[in-house]
């Protein structure tokens, strides 16, 4: 059974390098934390804390790749917003010289903008490995003119 480190940051943290340590974890147990933890007290706090985040950090020690998904005090909808962050490499085509020339360029999978929902999927994507899913949600968002939003 797969086994993933998981480490939660929450807004009274108030240094970067406090962090709570779960542990190691499955991927049920993983999943289940998640859920557990109450985001719309954590974004209370967060603005209470003048811009400190809850941040859910996962590492998946067979490969070595890491997910962070943080809750976006600041987000400008009335709804919950995540931002999620990787060190998962992509290769993308970008076009240079007005667009006449094409190269492939190295990135890491981040979006912006995501419903709780839509983050938990980006989560169980990851805990699953489909990393080939992340890879083309993110390459999606760029093809339609989107920054990493979704």
């Amino acid at each position: 059974m797969s086994q993933f480190e998981l480490n939660i940051r929450y807004p009274h943290h108030i240094h970067h390098n406090e962090i709570e340590h779960v542990g190691m974890l499955d991927m049920s147990t993983v999943l289940a934390r998640f859920d557990q933890i109450s985001w719309r007290q954590q974004l209370v706090r967060q603005l209470q804390l003048n811009g400190a985040d809850t941040r859910f950090m996962v590492t998946d020690h067979a490969s070595g790749q890491n997910i962070a998904i943080t809750l976006d005090a600041y987000a400008k909808s009335q709804q919950l917003e995540f931002k999620l962050d990787s060190d998962v490499v992509v290769i993308v085509p970008k076009k240079d010289l007005f667009g006449l020339v094409t190269r492939k360029s190295k990135e890491t999978i981040s979006f912006k903008q995501l419903s709780l929902a839509r983050a938990k999927d980006y989560l169980t994507a990851f805990l699953n490995r489909d990393i080939a899913l992340l890879e083309q949600k993110y390459k999606d968002n760029l093809s339609k003119g989107i920054k990493a939003h979704s």
